[in-house]
């Protein structure tokens, strides 16, 4: 991005050179699992040679009197790089140059042994991510092959890391798929709260309010280790991804699932993974997601939901659903953020224009050398919505959902109802690392026009809502109900 943020008829430009995503679905918060292992092409003579991670191989049974991870081995050749790679771009690339005090090299000194010398990969990634997560911030963590133990057969996790085997699976595109469940923690515990119509879930017999046990055989109740220690509002993400996860696989195979229904009898069912609706779009190093923009309207009130901020093609998609609105008479328009962990940051300023006849300023990105502030300008020839706009938000609104929701909430253009977000409004970019390993850096803070900070607090509802087991049993969405209520409240 430029420094001096060029703006073009409301949309934000950006420099090539560092483009920062906004988005918590990337590897910080999304409770990633190991990247299943596709059959790949032979390379061509000409083809470059790939470095490979090595097989784990427990100490002591190499054959040898020497440990497999001892200095100068390959396997530790390969750690050293991960580890100074991950290391020195957090140095040299992290928005605050100071890294909050911390003596980094001094933390290199303490970590980079015990970490060359871990009895295995996971514990080697462990003490990697405990390093960095004394940075206490989300969009910050590494993560490669052998991190977590294999998968059960049932599961096949979607992969994030940029690997052969990763890149082949993404060319299937369809191929990847769900049982069409939604899983969150209601009431502290893991609870269905949607079931896709039509889909192998509601064909099964699930319903909203049901509590889940186990995915795939193993129990849902714990999370992986984190580098850091999470706030409740982060474990609910965090489990919620990580059921999104176990639930993903290709289209076709099968993952059984144990709940509680109405009545807490206990029930077990093999799902089917349908195929997505349309084909997933994968931006930069961001994993492969199927877009998704909703609209319809009540009355006098407009409803437009969208799973991820991405300029083509959610963009349009999203301004065509609020010019309707305005068109057909709408007196309120509500944006539905639930569920949406960000994306491509430049979004929120064609968005917020289409909702004010004004300027607004939605916050400031702050850099590493420089800050660019958010702000609107008139559209050439498009109209603005200026009715009564209420945004919905929950556990699940992260990064650029929260940049949006803040900055309307602070400009007084719109209320917002439903829970706390995230607090994980770090930009950030995903850099390659040796052995198929990559490192997700925070390049950039996000600071409201009043100067707070959304990362590590989340945005504050205008009007809190509880969800209840009980609700979901009913077939009620609360959340939509208030932010309705509220939106009619200032109708004529």
């Amino acid at each position: 991005m430029s420094a001096t943020g060029a703006k073009l008829h409301g949309v934000l430009t950006m420099d090539r050179r560092i483009v920062p995503i906004f988005a918590a679905l990337l590897l910080a918060c999304a409770g990633r699992e190991p990247v299943p292992q596709a059959p790949t092409a032979s390379p061509g003579p000409d083809a470059p040679a790939v470095m490979q991670p090595p097989a784990f191989v427990p100490l002591g049974t190499d054959g040898g009197s020497k440990a497999p991870w001892h200095a100068g081995s390959a396997a530790n050749q390969i750690r050293q790089a991960i580890f100074t790679g991950a290391w020195t771009a957090v140095r040299d690339k992290h928005f605050d140059k100071t890294l909050g005090g911390l003596d980094w090299d001094g933390l290199r000194r303490k970590y980079e042994p015990l970490a060359l010398a871990a009895p295995d990969e996971p514990t080697f990634y462990r003490l990697l991510n405990e390093m960095l997560g004394l940075l206490g911030q989300s969009h910050l963590q590494v993560h490669g092959p052998g991190e977590e133990a294999a998968s059960p057969p049932d599961e096949i996790p979607l992969p994030q890391t940029k690997t052969a085997a990763a890149d082949a699976i993404r060319e299937a595109g369809n191929d990847y798929g769900d049982p069409g469940l939604l899983i969150r923690i209601i009431e502290g515990k893991p609870t269905i709260t949607r079931v896709r119509p039509g889909s192998s879930a509601a064909g099964a017999g699930l319903r909203p309010g049901f509590l889940v046990t186990h995915i795939g055989g193993r129990a849902l109740a714990s999370l992986p280790p984190s580098g850091r220690a999470l706030r409740p509002v982060e474990e609910r993400f965090r489990l919620r991804q990580l059921a999104a996860r176990r639930l993903a696989g290709l289209v076709g195979s099968r993952v059984s699932l144990r709940c509680l229904d109405e009545s807490d009898r206990p029930i077990e069912v093999m799902l089917e993974r349908d195929p997505p609706a349309k084909r997933a779009i994968q931006v930069l190093n961001m994993s492969p997601v199927v877009p998704e923009v909703t609209s319809r309207q009540v009355g006098e009130v407009g409803i437009v939901a969208f799973n991820v901020f991405l300029l083509q093609p959610v963009l349009g998609e999203v301004q065509k659903a609020i010019d309707g609105f305005r068109t057909r008479g709408a007196k309120a328009i509500i944006i539905d953020l639930r569920g949406n962990p960000g994306g491509i940051g430049a979004m929120v300023i064609p968005v917020a224009a289409r909702l004010s006849a004004t300027p607004l300023t939605l916050g400031t990105i702050v850099y590493r050398d420089f800050s660019n502030v958010l702000a609107t300008t008139a559209s050439l020839g498009i109209k603005p919505f200026t009715g009564r706009v209420v945004i919905l938000t929950d556990e699940g609104t992260a990064s650029t959902s929260e940049i949006l929701a803040a900055g309307l909430q602070e400009a007084k253009r719109a209320l917002v109802v439903g829970d706390t977000t995230a607090g994980a409004a770090l930009g950030s970019i995903i850099e390659e690392l040796p052995g198929g390993a990559v490192v997700q850096i925070p390049v950039a803070d996000f600071k409201t026009p009043k100067g707070m900070t959304i990362e590590g607090r989340g945005v504050q509802p205008d009007r809190r809502v509880f969800e209840t087991r009980a609700g979901f049993l009913a077939g009620r969405d609360v959340v939509l109900d208030a932010g309705l209520d509220l939106a009619k409240a200032s109708l004529p």
